[in-house]
């Protein structure tokens, strides 16, 4: 059995990009909270999360393959922007720190429709619906995570809100959307290891 997810991946430049903002926020709120304890996510490990299958026997691969394959098929390349920064669930008990993903765009010939991350997501949800994977429950929320909050929550909430650091209209880079992944994650001594076990690649198709 594997731990299996499909995911979009992130490049360097994009990663580079979020290690400065994550910089940013460790320091505004260690001069708030001293010795707060915040599980920051690292950059090289970051990914967006399109659907979480759980554990899976390994020779489903090849049947999310096919699936994912043909629904995907003539699915575009996009890209979308990645900013604003906020928490889940509230300000009050925040748990999660996070980057949001807003506005798309795509080839000129291409409608915005198409270019959506929620259509993308709608779409992995029903192929993998269509082969015995439960429907996502709520609606997609795209987000890459940039802590994990521990401890103190409504100190921290309440320093993200008096320092301003929650910025929707923040941009802090772009994500390429080109291809989708089947991950797998392992969990080590020394923490998550992800490895990709393969990739469809967003093209045009005549």
């Amino acid at each position: 059995m594997i731990r299996a997810f499909v995911a979009v991946e992130l490049d360097a430049a994009l990663r580079s990009s979020i290690a400065r903002t994550q910089d940013h926020l460790k320091q505004a709120l260690a001069k708030a909270i001293p010795a707060v304890r915040l599980q920051w996510v690292r950059p090289e490990s970051m990914h967006l999360t399109i659907k979480f299958l759980g554990s899976i026997e390994e020779r489903r691969v090849s049947e999310i393959q096919q699936a994912l394959s043909s629904a995907l098929h003539g699915q575009l390349p996009f890209t979308v922007e990645v900013g604003g920064v906020g928490v889940f669930p509230d300000l009050r008990a925040p748990r999660v720190l996070w980057l949001g993903l807003s506005g798309q765009s795509g080839p000129e010939n291409a409608s915005c429709d198409r270019q959506d991350i929620r259509q993308l997501a709608a779409a992995v949800d029903r192929a993998l619906g269509a082969i015995g994977f439960l429907p996502e429950d709520r609606p997609f929320q795209p987000h890459l995570t940039l802590a994990r909050i521990k401890e103190r929550s409504r100190e921290v909430g309440k320093a993200l809100q008096d320092l301003g650091l929650l910025k929707p209209a923040l941009l802090v880079g772009r994500l390429e959307v080109e291809a989708v992944s089947l991950m797998k994650s392992d969990l080590k001594p020394s923490g998550v290891v992800y490895t990709k076990l393969w990739e469809l690649l967003l093209k045009v198709t005549n």
